[in-house]
């Protein structure tokens, strides 16, 4: 085989090799995933969950009464900073460890709709 034709082959085989590299989609790699604690009573059904960014929300319904929704929060997060009644709703504010979370408490039918929203910090000081 001649010099030329070793040379042609080989440029051959680099572009092949070039093209084929543009074609295939890069691999990323993916940080593990940090989700965001948020308690729930003991018993607590979950019905969504988004804990994996900020704002998290968690949803479930509980048997337990207002009372005892606000007093496991706040053995959670300590005493609420806001404390509200809109719409017959119960709203809880609290801040934890700088985090800004509300926990709205619903009645529905025989059990309470607990929402619990952890919101960022870096998105309050904004």
């Amino acid at each position: 085989m001649s010099i030329k034709s070793s040379l042609l082959i080989a440029s051959f085989c680099l572009l092949s090799s070039a093209a084929l590299a543009q074609q295939t989609p890069a691999t990323e790699v993916k940080e593990p995933v940090e989700t965001i604690s948020i308690p729930v009573l003991s018993d607590g059904q979950v019905f969504s969950k988004l804990d994996d960014k900020y704002p998290a929300v968690l949803t479930y319904f509980t048997s337990s009464s207002y009372d005892e929704v606000t007093e496991f929060y706040s053995e959670q997060y300590g005493a609420p900073v806001d404390e509200q009644t809109q719409y017959g709703r119960l709203e809880l504010e609290y801040i934890h460890m700088d985090h800004p979370i509300r926990v709205i408490v619903d009645d529905q039918k025989t059990k309470r709709e607990v929402n619990v929203i952890v919101q960022d910090v870096a998105k309050v000081e904004e």
